[in-house]
């Protein structure tokens, strides 16, 4: 490392250092703002900007460069696999993340994020077992980052590799698996920070920390799209489709109630391309379903299975009329407690199988009533 490399690092730390109100916590605060302007940028994320709440100012939240307040980077890895920025009921710091006003949240959620992919001496904290953490190697990697005219591109997924440990990884999955995939990057990296010899600035292996900065200045944006993608998605309601076979049901038979193309919005699968598509039902997802197959507005039968038989005996024996067309709600609760409906049309019917033609008319009948109601 030059002696003039070395002097723009040192004077990096020192502006981050008083930027940041006297410690050096992660980036310091002008990386964090261009991390975040970067990530409002991309493409995948800046379509749901458009989600965010009245009077949120997304300029006051890409420009922020100071420290949250005292606690709220706490248990920031263990606030991000619980969702805590959402409202799920559940926050490890047990602060109140629904009572800060969203412009405030979204400074601590992006600043918090982008903390965690500090590859060295920082990612520990996102879980940090053994109490290890190396600032000389969290400021150097600081520095070297606050140097750089130009940043990873968050566009796509990151392959890190620790030249020190070997251990490879791949940024792609579930939001689950790549919540694991980053801790285990994390977890790794610190087996390696405790055993390395060494302190700032006295690096002899420069090029080794260069890379380091610059998979986990990767990393930290990823996590940082990541949970801005959570985030905004959580807030759509989920979507609720009914489909099922022989409407018309004569006894001795059984109606095959299928809700598997509903989903919610917030059940996705990122891709190596670095877009995300919907899970709809997969076993993974979280999603309630309710059923009321007499139209008397109390719940029939409510599980976590998308699919549903059901008699005509015991379609029968719920109270559903016969010989008339009835209203059957279907409704789905995601995790957040919002809710959706669709409705399928049912008729029981007590005779025999009527003339081709008249079962036609009838099903015609019925779906143009459908369509009007819906």
């Amino acid at each position: 490392m030059s002696r003039q490399n070395l002097s723009r690092c040192i004077s990096a730390v020192v502006v981050s250092t008083l930027l940041t109100g006297g410690t050096v916590f992660g980036w310091g605060g002008p990386t964090h703002s261009a991390l975040t302007t970067i990530t409002f940028d991309d493409p995948v994320v800046a379509p749901l900007l458009s989600l965010k709440d009245a009077g949120t100012d997304l300029s006051a939240i890409e420009n922020w460069i100071y420290e949250p307040a005292s606690g709220w980077q706490d248990g920031q890895w263990t606030n991000f696999t619980a969702r805590a920025y959402i409202d799920t009921g559940e926050s490890p710091n047990e602060l109140d993340w629904q009572g800060l006003d969203e412009t405030t949240r979204l400074q601590y959620m992006t600043h918090n994020a982008t903390d965690v992919g500090v590859p060295i001496g920082h990612a520990p904290a996102c879980y940090n077992p053994g109490g290890f953490t190396d600032t000389g190697k969290e400021a150097y990697l600081e520095a070297q980052v606050s140097t750089w005219s130009d940043y990873p591109s968050v566009y796509g997924t990151c392959n890190f590799t620790n030249s020190k440990t070997g251990h490879s990884y791949s940024y792609t999955g579930t939001y689950d698996e790549i919540i694991n995939t980053h801790y285990n990057a994390c977890r790794d990296n610190m087996s390696w920070s405790k055993t390395h010899l060494g302190g700032f600035p006295y690096f002899t292996d420069y090029e080794d920390y260069s890379a380091a900065g610059w998979n986990g200045t990767k990393i930290a944006l990823l996590l940082q799209r990541m949970v801005l993608v959570d985030y905004f998605l959580a807030k759509q309601s989920p979507v609720a489709s009914a489909t099922g076979a022989d409407r018309v049901v004569y006894p001795g038979q059984t109606v095959h109630f299928n809700a598997s193309n509903s989903y919610d919005p917030d059940e996705i699968l990122w891709q190596s391309n670095g877009t995300y598509y919907n899970l709809g039902t997969n076993p993974d997802t979280d999603l309630e379903y309710y059923w009321d197959f007499n139209g008397d507005g109390t719940w029939d039968w409510i599980d976590d299975d998308p699919y549903v038989n059901m008699t005509y005996n015991q379609l029968l024996a719920l109270g559903t009329p016969t010989n008339q067309w009835v209203d059957c709600e279907f409704w789905i609760k995601d995790n957040e407690d919002k809710w959706a409906c669709d409705i399928d049309a049912l008729y029981l019917s007590t005779s025999g199988a009527p003339e081709p033609a008249t079962v036609s008319l009838l099903t015609v009948g019925a779906l143009a009533m459908l369509k009007r109601r819906r």
